[in-house]
């Protein structure tokens, strides 16, 4: 069988805006520790703790791949800037981890988002491919989905081969079987194109594609074109 039996798909700014929700979830956090660590709350705001984010990522390769552990850990930081022991610290940077994730997880999906990943699950097998550390359990779609790699849980983030072999693998089918659908012109279309995938662009925030890169011929701006560009694809 040569046409498309796997669609995997990106999460954040593909099925639904991120940027919103991590300024929600950051807010939640720091009301959060505003009333549960009152004495650290002048000392971690959200702008200090993404400063201490962007010192991390810069000095730690790892944290590129683990962006659970990058905001975890700068918390950890945050909370000893205030004052705290090395235990206390911790405890409280898991704490506020939770809330953080808690508030992450409440999206809004793009326009049709929903109905366009019920009705390809009826014939395709879904997989998700997400450098971030959204919870698919929470958010409530994970019953859609016959799998979930991200960067933490395969090590790698994409545009590296990594997630894009595991999906391959745990679909059990060829590249020429497989279709990525991202928002990320390098790291999802050029990426799944690079590793063998077809390949979607979901520009659903009207972006200008990058003139360092290629043209990509299949770009959608509502998801419900998916299907429209789907027998162009699946031969």
């Amino acid at each position: 069988m040569t046409g498309i039996r796997l669609i995997t798909f990106d999460l954040d700014n593909t099925l639904w805006p991120v940027d919103e929700v991590i300024r929600r979830a950051e807010r939640a956090c720091g009301e959060w520790i505003a009333e549960a660590h009152p004495e650290a709350a002048a000392v971690m705001s959200i702008e200090r703790i993404r400063a201490i984010r962007d010192t991390l990522l810069a000095e730690h390769e790892r944290y590129h791949h683990n962006f659970t552990a990058l905001r975890r850990d700068a918390m950890r930081h945050g909370f000893r800037e205030a004052g705290y022991g090395d235990g206390e610290a911790t405890d409280g940077a898991e704490q506020a981890l939770s809330v953080f994730l808690e508030a992450r997880n409440r999206v809004v999906f793009f326009p049709g988002a929903l109905e366009v990943l019920e009705a390809l699950a009826d014939s395709y097998t879904l997989g998700a491919l997400s450098n971030g550390n959204a919870d698919l359990a929470r958010i409530g779609i994970d019953e859609l989905f016959a799998f979930h790699h991200s960067a933490e849980s395969v090590g790698r983030r994409k545009p590296e081969p990594d997630m894009f072999h595991a999906a391959l693998e745990t679909a059990g089918v060829r590249p020429e079987q497989a279709l990525h659908v991202g928002d990320h012109p390098l790291e999802d279309v050029e990426a799944a194109r690079r590793h063998g995938f077809h390949a979607i662009w979901a520009n659903l925030l009207n972006l200008e594609w990058p003139e360092e890169l290629v043209e990509h011929p299949h770009r959608i701006h509502n998801l419900h074109e998916i299907t429209e560009l789907l027998p162009l694809i699946d031969d």
